[in-house]
């Protein structure tokens, strides 16, 4: 990550990391999902929590199962896993060994609610936080929402609450039904293939979806590589995993620990030294 990318997600909790995906790898997403969309399942109105700002006429649109599809409609999905263009930048957040948690996409067709805004780093969490220690940003479970379809301003979808990661004081709820102070919520605007990167603890959430274009965002989840919250008894790994790359599989594995204070090299010359001067 670069200085100018670490102090804008310091500051707004969030960053927009330009062409994550090629037009190639969008064009692949889309007929993929154009090739499973009878599995889109069209929520219930649920999301709006009853706001008189969120409200829409139709609900959302949910897709899993992805990583499981037949190929090669799962290869940009399952290349999400370790994706060269986001590796630097979960590196630098969750360490070299990250686990990938799940992908799934989200759709949105014209009229459809918005979602209530959710997360806001209260209270803490412990496995959802955020914080800044000795130079470096350590954050809790991170997503990258890549954007499948154009996202222009004033079309609705993603949206947040700029700062709210480092939030000390419960939201008031009105402010999380976008009832009040509406001017502080920011909605961003991406190209397809563009990718929003923020720790679940940034306060987010959607805006009711105007365009006549269907959104689809693509939203991949990780964590630090001790962390599993998906997961409880004996880590299987998926059926598919033969079919990965070595580097997808470094990071679908079960949570483990590795000691990263000192490198092996600088325990040796700092036995070295004590042995020489003893």
């Amino acid at each position: 990550m670069t200085e100018m990318e670490k102090y804008l997600l310091d500051t707004q909790g969030y960053l927009v990391i330009k062409g994550v995906l090629s037009p190639e790898e969008v064009k692949a997403a889309n007929a993929a999902i154009d090739h499973h969309a009878d599995q889109i399942r069209i929520r219930p109105n649920d999301l709006a929590h009853g706001s008189a700002t969120l409200k829409g006429t139709i609900g959302r649109g949910d897709l899993g199962g992805m990583l499981t599809w037949e190929k090669p409609y799962c290869d940009v999905f399952r290349s999400m896993i370790a994706h060269p263009n986001v590796i630097p930048y979960l590196e630098e957040l969750l360490g070299p060994e990250f686990r990938f948690e799940g992908v799934g996409l989200l759709t949105m067709d014209e009229g459809a609610e918005g979602f209530w805004f959710h997360e806001g780093a209260t209270p803490y969490d412990r496995s959802r936080n955020y914080h800044y220690h000795n130079g470096r940003i350590y954050s809790g479970m991170t997503n990258i929402a890549v954007q499948l379809t154009d996202v222009e301003p004033g079309d609705g979808g993603f949206a947040c609450f700029p700062g709210s990661h480092k939030a000390n004081y419960p939201c008031p709820g009105d402010i999380r039904l976008y009832e009040a102070h509406q001017d502080r919520f920011v909605q961003i605007p991406a190209k397809a293939g563009d990718a929003i990167l923020f720790p679940e603890c940034l306060m987010h959430g959607t805006l009711p979806w105007k365009a006549k274009r269907q959104r689809r965002s693509m939203r991949s989840t990780y964590n630090s590589g001790v962390v599993g919250e998906g997961l409880m008894g004996t880590y299987t790994p998926p059926p598919f995993y033969e079919e990965l790359t070595e580097t997808q599989k470094a990071h679908i594995s079960a949570p483990h620990y590795r000691h990263e204070l000192v490198k092996d090299e600088e325990v040796l010359t700092f036995n070295a030294a004590r042995a020489k001067s003893s």
